[in-house]
């Protein structure tokens, strides 16, 4: 019955003011050390400070007053919460794609041209379509995207995606596809026997 009164005394309800000054004072502390030496942004102090405040409120009815006094509980455990911070891996630096580094990867990321051939395809089944996949694929050509044309129905996304299923299977039965693939070619020569 006395362990029961001892962890219930140190839930997060039932801290006095102390407490929580002393927890907060910890976590902003180990928060903005580690900050300073990994050179973090505000916003990711900030994240790191409550994720340490998390730690203690989670742990803290595990606090004893006889093993240890509360600032050196919350220490120990800010410490913990700093420790696997620093364990975890960094994020990947990001690139801005305006700078001049980037200048390769913008060239890659450009859209090819549109087949100006299909829309002349199109424009010739259109007409052989069923009226329910006529007017999507009128609706996908009028926004020039499929998820534009997606979000200017009024029908769910699963509905949406249904049909773009059937108006496939109506332009691949009608004759359009896309172009075949380029065949590989073997890089390197083959050698005949030996």
């Amino acid at each position: 019955m006395r362990e029961k009164q001892k962890s219930q005394a140190h839930l997060p309800e039932s801290w006095d003011e102390r407490q929580v000054r002393v927890a907060l004072a910890a976590a902003r502390c180990h928060a903005a050390r580690f900050a300073r030496q990994r050179r973090l942004a505000r916003e990711d102090r900030e994240d790191l400070t409550q994720d340490i405040l998390l730690v203690i409120l989670e742990a803290g009815q595990r606090f004893d007053a006889t093993r240890a006094s509360w600032a050196t509980f919350v220490a120990v455990l800010a410490r913990r919460a700093v420790i696997e911070r620093a364990r975890q891996p960094s994020p990947p630096a990001c690139v801005s794609l305006d700078g001049e580094f980037a200048a390769d990867i913008r060239s890659s990321l450009a859209v090819p041209q549109a087949d100006p051939d299909i829309a002349v395809a199109f424009g010739r089944v259109g007409e052989d379509l069923p009226p329910a996949p006529r007017a999507l694929l009128r609706r996908i050509i009028l926004h020039r995207d499929v998820a534009a044309a997606r979000d200017a129905g009024a029908v769910s996304p699963a509905t949406f995606y249904r049909e773009l299923h059937d108006l496939r299977c109506w332009l691949r039965a009608l004759g359009v596809r896309p172009a075949a693939a380029a065949p590989m070619r073997a890089t390197a020569p083959m050698r005949s026997g030996p």
